[in-house]
């Protein structure tokens, strides 16, 4: 991939930049393509996301950051950037190509999966560090934005449900299989699991392998400690161990990990079909079903999202930092 835009760099005086990875999840061979692809893989598609690109586009950036930055993060990730700083929290660069939004605080991609859904795929992401100090940004092609607008008002105004099972599921192993087996019908999985040990971390990499390559991934677990072992029937240095394990391999999926209080068990796919137990363990035998309600599935997701914005927080992946700094 060629050498992207630096807007932002323009900021600073001679800073030391590293950058360590550039990606999208979906490429696109030339710009006569996007209608194909958003038309193929774009599964989730926010209302929001219409009035959001539109802001981006016409330059209306004081709103944009006040609707969907500012309402979004939380008030320790704010107070956490600014104890950490100084740091960027945001910045928007924009010419006649492209617009480059950039923070040294918070995910833009996972915010940007939040506002836009599965249209994020094809946006651009590059992270690094600025100095010592983490960083992530987002390139989005001028030229994108207006061929996907009449795209994503007609897709607004004649919304279908998505009906990706066709079979009943009775355990969480059967709703494994079945989601691995149909990987290309899935965009986005937030799975919740309080408990981490080997039967899971087994799962995430069959689940990594699998679906990582164009799947948003998000795992919500509880942070390690002796309460959570004791309720994991197991002991605090393999519950360690396990979260250790987890956390160093699903960022190399990209997939995220995230710090919640989760109580049970649930499966979300695509934001329209959620799975749920329980139970606070994973077994294959683990009795599921399965939540119709939309409303309550797109509430729910969003709120799961919300709280993997708070933890999986850039402050903590300093360069210049000897411990890790969790919400």
């Amino acid at each position: 991939m060629k050498e992207l835009p630096t807007g932002i760099a323009r900021m600073f005086k001679e800073p030391h930049i590293i950058k360590d990875k550039v990606y999208a999840r979906l490429s696109i061979s030339n710009i006569e393509n996007i209608i194909e692809v958003i038309n193929k893989y774009v599964k989730i598609l926010p209302f929001e996301s219409f009035t959001a690109l539109q802001k981006l586009y016409s330059g209306d950036i004081k709103s944009f950051i006040d609707t969907y930055i500012d309402a979004y993060l939380c008030t320790p990730l704010i107070s956490l950037c600014r104890e950490r700083g100084p740091r960027i929290k945001c910045s928007i660069y924009s010419n006649s190509e492209y617009i480059e939004i950039y923070s040294e605080c918070f995910d833009i991609e996972l915010l940007f999966s939040i506002i836009f859904g599965d249209l994020s795929n094809l946006f651009i992401f590059e992270t690094g560090y600025r100095d010592g100090i983490r960083f992530k940004r987002s390139i989005i092609s001028r030229n994108l934005i207006e061929i996907s607008i009449p795209e994503i008002m007609r897709r607004n105004k004649s919304k279908s449900k998505e009906h990706l099972f066709t079979i009943p599921l009775k355990t969480f192993s059967n709703a494994f299989e079945y989601i691995l087996n149909n990987a290309d019908e899935v965009t986005e999985l937030i799975l919740h699991i309080p408990c981490l040990d080997n039967k899971v971390i087994e799962l995430l990499y069959r689940i990594a392998r699998t679906l990582s390559n164009r799947s948003r991934i998000y795992v919500l677990t509880a942070l390690p400690t002796s309460e959570i072992a004791k309720r994991c029937i197991s002991n605090y240095k393999n519950v360690l161990i396990s979260y250790i394990e987890a956390s160093e391999f699903l960022p190399r999926y990209n997939i995220t990990l995230c710090n919640a209080d989760i109580v049970h068990m649930g499966l979300i796919i695509n934001r329209s079909h959620y799975i749920v137990s329980y139970e606070y363990s994973y077994r294959d035998d683990v009795e599921v079903s399965m939540v119709k309600d939309r409303s309550y599935i797109e509430t729910i997701s969003l709120s799961y999202l919300r709280e993997c914005l708070c933890s999986a927080n850039l402050v903590k992946d300093d360069l210049n930092k000897s411990m890790s700094i969790k919400i």
